[in-house]
């Protein structure tokens, strides 16, 4: 191993075989001379994965920059390569090299390999300059030829259009094959990913049979790990041994990408070049039986990554979900740590936990269990996995959404089907376990094998007190979801907290003091992948069941039956036989994928809600019609404006009679109604999809997890030292010092101590005064995704406040001029945006911002003044000014005192001067409420809300 003494270390000395490289440098200098030195050394040689991990584990240590080495070796590079191929020169002369395209040092290398390896066959992922280089180099090998030779995959079809122009220039065109494949999310495994949308059928059409020996990996372009997809999607249709090469291998995403192959059998790596942008080669490993390939998979995510960034799936995590997000806390014995040390322990807390895990317990109809293993009798036998993974790709219910869902968010998931006999008897012999155990025993026994952070119920009607009971010794959190009548049997007692889409079981549950989360349904798009085309050859249908639950949707469908052409699909629709519905009319139970497709094959869809919604929109088939192009035409509820524009995305009726109404004028406008459901279907892939709704639950199951836990408690707070020693001074005696003591690393910890226990609070159901009258204050206000800046966010404890009780996902930002508070808030919460900013010199532009909130901030100010002119400018709705202490007799009084153990200084104003310079900015007074009063010593604290100026 290489001495630390030694100042010029030599890459080629430092290779051992089973050990981890080492690099040492003592300045910026010294990293830019080693990346120099592997340049040189490996320009034109093969540096191992293994190598250039690590060395960019300790570059990491020394740069800020993202994607360091990519970074220090553009500095290092200079002038960048021209061809010294003289017909590639010719070839290429007019054409982009460099930048996005391949650099042409890394084209002319390519060219040479096929000149040697003599490829039959090359796929491509990204199109461009690229394609030119490869299908001029094969027309050279092969000749010209009616069959293609390069075979090429991009997402974008203008830029295959604008390449096959380019091809056609150079009498090429007939050498590649393009496919356009839209990127999507998918699952590959355990991961859910998004990549080029490939199914089966449609590789097999495009390949025509060939099996590509080459593979070049430029594409798409994205975001971290956008590439992890290609290799796993085309894996098996590609030649033995195939060749692989991934451009930007000096880039963080494509390391990660790379060391998650090797480690899960993909590709087996010779190493990376460095040149161009780095050319890593490799070659497809032989493909892997299913049960080996999950193993991997499950066995991989739990090893630590060699890796200085967490693997592109954790990515997330490493940011939002695992247990020491809030790595700033300190036990009781310790002394607090604060400043920039604090939030270096943060980060090396995180990197250093386990990943946080759940298990979905889930229940399917009978119905569709009887029906499948009917239609797939070879399953009776058949091992866990493979009738495991036959289950979830029938996309039955919530399938395999939420798991795949949380993953993607950087959590362990996985799922157990607890009423399914015949998958849960195999799991237990398979386990050398009492195979006629009950499911549900053996779903206990499961939970016990596991022992998963979260407990995730998606059927209350299992969650009896027996079982919750049974289950609490092996796991940290028990979460339930309910959306439908609360089984009688439930121990809701036993749950930590519950989730719903019914905004009234919320606000329930929440009276009887328990910890509720409103989180509306949503719509996998793999879906639409599994579907590929259709025609949409029904003109109108209802899909869903008619149960004693449903007794105004069977009336509604009684009705529709006399009076539209539609079609049923459903459990209980056969009932409609007897108000005399023709059989031809009546198709019977549609399950998971059937259903989709019915849905897809529709042009429009009626939908009508179980009675327990009451007046809220809440069903799966929202998102499941929507998200299949159907027009959906659904009840109107109150709450259906916050998922969808309503007449723009989809229709509602508030009646019978409207609904046939409407139905009839869409069948005859079906332009219009086309246009509303592709309108419908963009809302529902953009905003409703389960991969946004688990990125929420991963958060808030992060966040209850870790209070749960306890294992980064706070300190108690010394109550009687948060405010103390105040007196009254002079304005002219607020020194600079003063102004600038809320800066102090001292305050943020000793603050949040105190925060994490009106928190605590707040979820038992006892929110403080504070929380809830700023909550009520923007609630009329209030839409989804709407932007709210606040004005002095601490450690942005509102962020998560707001949220909770006003039951929606805010667009939040919080300002504030304590670098420190600053820190402590990324730190509690990295998935929401901070900076450091002045109250009185905002950088947003003028109206920018709907909610503008001023946290307790104007009576630690001197130039009060500018911070209301400030957010009157900056606000385009309202403007709330929180916590502000007024004096309605006496005038404006500056005090000293000390806040955590600071002496500081605050402002009581004069409300009727406060009043008077909101009014000089043009706000509109629109109300006022107390959180304090104390009116023999006329000592007020209020919340004021004003219109924005117009």
């Amino acid at each position: 191993m290489q001495s630390v003494e030694k100042t010029r270390p030599i890459l080629s000395d430092r290779v051992e075989t089973g050990a981890p490289v080492q690099f040492f440098t003592r300045s910026k200098t010294d990293a830019l001379r080693l990346v120099r030195e592997a340049s040189t050394l490996f320009q034109d040689a093969w540096m191992p994965l293994e190598v250039c991990l690590s060395l960019r584990a300790h570059m990491a240590t020394e740069s800020e920059d993202e994607d360091p080495l990519a970074t220090l070796f553009q500095r290092v590079r200079g002038t960048v390569v021209r061809f010294r191929d003289t017909k590639l020169q010719q070839l290429l002369a007019s054409e982009t090299v460099d930048g996005w395209a391949l650099c042409a040092e890394t084209l002319e290398y390519l060219v040479g390999r096929i000149e040697q390896d003599r490829p039959s066959a090359i796929l491509e992922f990204g199109s461009g300059t690229s394609s030119l280089a490869l299908a001029w180099a094969m027309t050279c090998l092969h000749g010209h030829s009616a069959t293609p030779r390069v075979f090429s995959i991009d997402q974008s079809m203008p830029h295959i259009e604008k390449t096959q122009g380019m091809l056609r220039q150079h009498h090429l065109a007939a050498a590649v094959r393009f496919l356009h494949a839209d990127l999507r999310l998918q699952s590959i495994g355990s991961r859910a990913v998004r990549c080029y949308a490939l199914p089966p059928e449609t590789l097999d059409e495009f390949l025509g049979g060939i099996r590509p020996e080459m593979i070049l990996i430029d594409g798409p372009a994205g975001g971290n790990g956008i590439r992890f997809g290609t290799v796993p999607l085309v894996h098996n249709v590609v030649a033995p041994h195939a060749v692989v090469y991934l451009d930007d291998g000096l880039r963080d995403s494509e390391l990660d990408t790379a060391d998650q192959w090797n480690r899960l059998g993909y590709v087996q790596w010779k190493g990376i070049r460095w040149e161009g942008k780095g050319l890593l080669r490799g070659s497809v490993r032989p493909v892997l039986h299913a049960r080996r390939r999950r193993w991997l998979e499950q066995t991989e995510g739990t090893i630590p990554s060699r890796s200085w960034s967490a693997p592109w799936r954790e990515s997330n995590a490493v940011a939002q979900n695992d247990h020491s997000a809030r790595g700033l806390s300190v036990s009781s014995e310790q002394q607090p740590v604060t400043g920039h040390a604090a939030a270096n322990a943060a980060i090396a807390s995180r990197t250093s936990k386990e990943l946080p895990s759940c298990l979905f317990v889930n229940t399917y109809y009978p119905g569709f269990l009887d029906q499948h293993y009917a239609t797939h009798s070879e399953l009776r036998s058949a091992h866990y996995e493979a009738q495991h993974e036959a289950l979830q790709a029938a996309c039955f219910g919530d399938s395999d959404y939420y798991s795949i869902g949380l993953q993607a968010a950087g959590w362990v998931a996985q799922e157990v089907i607890a009423n399914c006999a015949l998958l849960q008897r195999q799991w237990a012999l398979e386990q050398g376990m009492d195979s006629t155990a009950t499911p549900l025993q053996t779903t206990l026994n499961q939970i016990a094998n596991l022992r998963p952070h979260v407990l995730y119920v998606q059927d209350l009607g299992v969650a009896t007190k027996e079982f919750l009971a049974a289950a609490r010794p092996h796991v940290h959190l028990i979460v339930g979801q309910i959306a439908s009548p609360i089984p009688s049997q439930t121990h809701l007692d036993g749950f930590d907290i519950l989730i719903s889409s019914f905004p009234h079981f919320v606000e329930l549950f929440r009276k009887q003091g328990r910890l509720s989360y409103y989180q509306p349904l949503a719509f996998d798009p793999r879906v639409l992948t599994r579907l590929g085309n259709h025609q949409r050859r029904h003109a109108l249908t209802f899909v869903g069941g008619v149960s004693p639950a449903h007794k105004g949707r069977y009336e509604l469908l009684t009705a529709m039956a006399k009076s539209v052409p539609i079609h049923f699909w459903g459990y209980g629709t056969q009932a409609l036989r007897e108000h005399g519905v023709a059989e031809s009319r009546l198709h019977g139970e549609a399950w998971g994928l059937d259903m989709f497709t019915v849905l897809a094959e529709s042009k429009i869809t009626l939908n009508h809600h179980i009675d327990v919604a009451q007046s809220n929109a809440n069903n799966m088939r929202l998102f499941e019609a929507t998200g299949c192009g159907a027009l959906l035409v659904t009840d109107y509820k109150d709450n259906l404006s916050d998922l969808f524009d309503i007449g723009s995305e989809l229709v509602a009726y508030r009646s019978v009679t409207e609904c046939a109404d409407l139905i009839q004028y869409y069948l005859t406008h079906p332009d219009e109604a086309s246009a509303i459901a592709d309108r419908g279907q963009a809302r529902t892939l953009r905003d409703h999809t389960y991969e946004m709704r688990m990125r929420q639950t991963a958060e808030l199951l992060s966040r209850h997890l870790e209070i749960k836990i306890g294992s980064h408690r706070l300190p108690d707070p010394d109550l009687g030292r948060i405010s103390y020693g105040r007196r009254e001074i002079k304005p002219d005696e607020v020194t600079p010092e003063l102004t600038q003591s809320w800066q102090s690393d001292c305050i943020p910890l000793k603050q949040r101590a105190l925060v994490q226990r009106e928190l605590l609070d707040m979820y038992r159901g006892n929110p403080p005064v504070v929380f809830r009258v700023l909550a009520d204050a923007i609630r009329p206000h209030i839409r989804p995704h709407i932007e709210v800046l606040e004005i002095g966010c601490a450690s942005g404890y509102y962020y998560e406040v707001l949220e909770y009780l006003l039951n929606t996902r805010l667009a939040y930002l919080g300002v504030d001029f304590s670098d420190a508070m600053i820190r402590t808030a990324r730190a509690y919460y990295p998935q929401a945006r901070f900076e450091i900013g002045d109250g009185s010199a905002l950088r947003f532009q003028d109206r920018s911002i709907p909610i503008v909130v001023s946290s307790c901030v104007l009576l630690h100010v001197r130039e009060y003044a500018l911070h209301i002119a400030e957010a009157a400018r900056v606000a385009s709705e309202i403007i709330v000014f929180h916590r502000t202490p007024v004096a309605r007799q006496a005038a404006t009084k500056h005090f000293t005192k000390f806040a955590y153990g600071v002496e500081t200084f605050e402002i009581r104003f004069n409300e009727a001067e406060f009043l008077g310079l909101c009014r000089e900015v043009g706000m509109e007074f629109i109300t006022m409420v107390g959180i304090s009063s104390d009116p023999v010593r006329d000592e007020f604290e209020m919340t004021y809300v004003f219109r924005a100026p117009q």
